[in-house]
């Protein structure tokens, strides 16, 4: 499956933190995706080891890695499942100066950090810029 071709678009969520993992969970089904659940880099690995994962993006939050160090996690995983390089990875920065609260960058090919601020369809607003046929995708209830 591809982004864009009227079904519904799967995200591939590793989220080591319980609280935040319920919240993804409640939350990004609502905005009209699918997930797929990892809790861990081990976890996820191990989920995509055959190569036959397909999903349209990888979302990550890691508690005490680097951006940088997470970045690198989400390029193993997103190779160990066979996905190419045009699959966005989207990593929920941890810790962030207050210039940064409520941006998003990209850093690189199909790489992003998102920074979490007060807006509550932020990642929802990202993840449609990333998505070329919207239409499939639900406001949020």
């Amino acid at each position: 499956m591809g982004i864009g071709q009227g079904k519904q678009p799967t995200i591939f969520l590793i989220e080591e933190d319980d609280d935040t993992r319920a919240v993804l969970k409640q939350s990004l089904p609502r905005y009209g995706y699918r997930l797929s659940v990892a809790i861990d880099e081990e976890d996820a690995l191990d989920r995509v080891s055959n190569g036959l994962m397909s999903v349209d993006f990888i979302l990550i939050n890691v508690v005490g890695k680097s951006v940088e160090d997470t970045l690198q996690m989400g390029r193993r995983i997103r190779e160990q499942a066979k996905l190419d390089g045009n699959t966005p990875l989207i990593v929920m920065a941890e810790k962030y100066g207050k210039d940064l609260e409520g941006t998003d960058e990209n850093v690189g090919g199909n790489d992003w950090v998102f920074y979490l601020g007060e807006e509550p369809k932020q990642l929802q607003n990202l993840l449609r810029r990333l998505t070329p046929n919207e239409k499939v995708l639900r406001e949020a209830r």
